[in-house]
């Protein structure tokens, strides 16, 4: 309705109003319908958009599942499981690839800590059942003071065959703490050969091998003197007893891009190329069917990779028909590690 007051005019007429309505029932009905549908539109769509919403957040999450999944089903007893990177989205497949990396480290770990427990177990038996047998038979009937003192003298040597596999393991794994510092002194390489030589010179004689020093001149660098002899000396020991009477063995040193080579080889009969790459391992023998009783268990050429590890170089080893070769690469060391 819309009202207008009109005045009365010039001849003095009465003001008057003037109305004119219309009928808006269709208008307020037909928008009314329009409201109720709108919200019914809006309703099925958001519950439609909820709905899609889900399904794609669901299959967007998917690979993240399966990573999950197969994480969550990786113990130590299937570490050769893997994470399925086909078909991955490029932000997951680099995760995957490396989260892959990391199980095939642990894989190899695993393997090897449980090889070092069968041979640590295997290694400590042999002495273990010596020592019980000898006892066990000594024990047997009563015995003379003579071979009392036979049985502890037997004892005695497989004592220090244990003492000998206990330290050497407790070094290796000291080696491999990576809070190890080590201490290093200027040391004179060709000095420190000659000292090796001259301790080996006698055994080396027994068994008519000739031992040699060679070098060009003075080498000095930065080493630990204890830990550098060792490896000296393993590497001499074993060349010694690989080599036959009438052969060589040949110690050198020699200055490499600033830092020493240390090679020690001998004329022996080599060691197989299969072999080569396993001889550094713990417990490892190229010769299955050598015996042990020597006191040697399998654990000098794992100390010389420690030793040289631990001072940042590599060793490398290298045989044939002619005898078999071992270099040591010592880095030059920073004069803050130097005391």
């Amino acid at each position: 309705v819309m009202s207008v007051r009109v005045s009365g005019g010039p001849a003095g007429r009465a003001p008057h109003t003037v109305q004119a309505a219309m009928d808006r029932r269709q208008e307020v009905e037909l928008l009314a319908e329009y409201r109720k549908n709108l919200w019914v539109v809006l309703g099925a769509a958001l519950v439609v958009c909820v709905a899609v919403g889900y399904q794609i957040a669901r299959r967007g999450l998917r690979p993240v599942r399966l990573v999950t999944d197969t994480a969550r089903r990786i113990e130590p007893t299937n570490l050769g499981e893997r994470i399925e990177t086909a078909g991955l989205p490029p932000e997951l497949l680099d995760l995957a690839e490396t989260f892959n990396r990391m199980l095939d480290r642990l894989e190899r770990s695993f393997s090897r800590l449980g090889q070092f427990s069968a041979d640590i177990a295997h290694e400590l038996r042999t002495p273990v059942n010596n020592l019980r047998g000898e006892v066990e038979v000594a024990l047997g009937k009563p015995r003379t003071p003579d071979q009392y003192r036979e049985l502890l003298a037997s004892n005695l040597e497989e004592f220090g065959r244990l003492t000998r596999l206990i330290e050497s393991l407790l070094f290796l794994a000291r080696a491999e703490n990576p809070c190890t510092q080590l201490g290093r002194d200027v040391v004179d390489v060709g000095a420190e050969l000659a000292t090796v030589c001259e301790y080996y010179e006698a055994s080396a004689g027994e068994k008519g091998v000739k031992l040699v020093v060679a070098g060009d001149g003075p080498v000095r660098t930065g080493l630990n003197r204890p830990l550098f002899q060792r490896a000296v000396c393993n590497l001499v020991e074993n060349a010694i007893r690989h080599t036959p009477p009438g052969g060589a063995v040949t110690i050198s040193a020699a200055t490499s891009g600033g830092g020493v080579r240390v090679a020690v080889a001998d004329t022996g009969s080599g060691i197989p190329a299969a072999h080569l790459p396993h001889v550094f391992d713990r417990f490892y023998r190229a010769d299955a069917a050598r015996s042990s009783g020597g006191g040697h268990v399998g654990l000098g050429l794992s100390i010389v990779k420690s030793v040289v590890e631990l001072h940042g170089g590599t060793v490398e080893i290298a045989s044939g028909g002619g005898g078999t070769r071992v270099v040591m690469t010592f880095p030059p060391a920073s004069g803050s590690s130097m005391g």
